[in-house]
């Protein structure tokens, strides 16, 4: 009863572990972005939510990059598996998606709020 119920568990944690690296995956996007363009990363940590960053942040187009990042290595990690795991591409899939949305505490909210600084210190 024991081995039928690990392995019957199995699928489940191996697919809970294919979220996590989505997400793993989604965070070194923004590290690697950031590093590009020598802005610190201050924390690498993991909370209920998932892992997380904590940088400095810049501004214009590198601002606008880095908060990105994240999103773009999702899709890269979706079309490249695309082929190969299905599951998994549609998980970077929706990873990313959802992450571009410009919903509070997303990547999405703070690419378009990078961009309305850019246009508004232009105009002025």
């Amino acid at each position: 009863m024991l081995a039928h119920f690990f392995f019957g568990s199995l699928p489940f944690i191996f697919n809970g572990a294919l979220v996590l690296l989505c997400m793993a995956a989604h965070e070194c996007g923004h590290i690697l972005a950031a590093r590009c363009y020598q802005v610190s990363v201050k924390r690498i940590g993991l909370n209920w939510l998932g892992p997380y960053i904590q940088r400095s942040r810049s501004s214009g187009w590198p601002e606008v990059s880095i908060c990105l990042a994240g999103v773009a290595m999702n899709l890269l990690l979706a079309l490249a598996f695309w082929n190969v795991s299905r599951w998994f591409a549609v998980c970077n899939l929706t990873f990313g998606w959802v992450n571009v949305v410009p919903l509070p505490h997303s990547d999405g909210r703070h690419a378009l709020a990078a961009l309305r600084a850019m246009f508004e210190q232009a105009s002025a």
